[in-house]
Formats: structure tokens, sequence, C-alpha cells
């Protein structure tokens, strides 16, 4: 089964069914609005299949993070990790530059202990992470 894409103004998402990977995309100025509608769809993802290969989160075209942004994301992935094991999902985050990725190591607490997240320069570093995580950790089907 698969959802609908999610289509806002500064923030997309789509499943790729075929995959498995969840490709989201941010950009213009990142609120708390775009955040929560993102994790709202990823919860509906969550439902409607089975496993997910792995996460991919595009921040190349974000121009500023806005302060209520980093706060919600921080709630919804919290009450994500909770209500979901996620330990086992690969998470590669798309940066632009050197200010998202001190953005998304600090406050989004992105730090090297935990090796399901990565911060990548690309989509092809991004898909390589996720191929390698999957290597070391595969899917458990029921």
């Amino acid at each position: 089964m698969t959802i609908p894409p999610l289509e806002r103004e500064n923030a997309s998402a789509y499943y790729d069914a075929k995959t498995g990977i969840a490709y989201i995309t941010y950009r213009g100025y990142l609120d708390a609005d775009a955040s929560a509608a993102v994790y709202d769809w990823l919860a509906d993802l969550d439902e409607a299949v089975d496993h997910i290969y792995g996460e991919i989160f595009d921040f190349r075209e974000v121009t500023e993070f806005m302060p209520d942004n980093l706060m919600e994301a921080r709630k919804k992935s919290r009450r994500r990790n909770l209500r979901q094991d996620v330990q086992s999902l690969p998470v590669a985050m798309i940066v632009k530059d050197f200010y998202q990725e001190e953005i998304l190591r600090g406050p989004m607490q992105n730090v090297p202990e935990n090796q399901r997240k990565r911060i990548v320069r690309g989509m092809d570093e991004a898909h390589y992470f996720l191929q390698t995580w999957r290597e070391r950790h595969p899917l458990q089907t029921s």
C-alpha cells in the first residue's frame, strides 16, 4: 500500500514503493508547520507500509531554519521514536554547506554515536549510505 505524496510550499515528500525509500525535500524558510506536516506524513507512511528501507531528507534548498522548526522537529522526532521502532531505520540528510550541517548536527542531536543517521553532500552519497547500512542491518521481515 502507498500513501499520496505530500506537497506544501516549503516541504514535499513521497515514498518510492519500488525501493522502499521515503524522500523528503525542504525548501525556503523551514518552519514548524513544514516539520509537522512531514512528520504527520511519515506517521501515515509508517502505518501504510510494512517496512521502510530508508529515508532521505534533502535540506539543500532551505534558506533559513526558523527557531520554531527546530523545536517542532525535535518534538515530532522524539514522539515518532517512541511510537515506532526506528533504531534500524537509516536516515540520510543532504546538506549544501557547513551551516546546514551544524544546524542538523547540534540542535537536531545528530551525533556520531547515532550511526543510523548520516549527514551527506548529495543524493548518490545518500543512496550509498542507505545501501551500506542495509548490508550491515538487513530488513527484518515477519
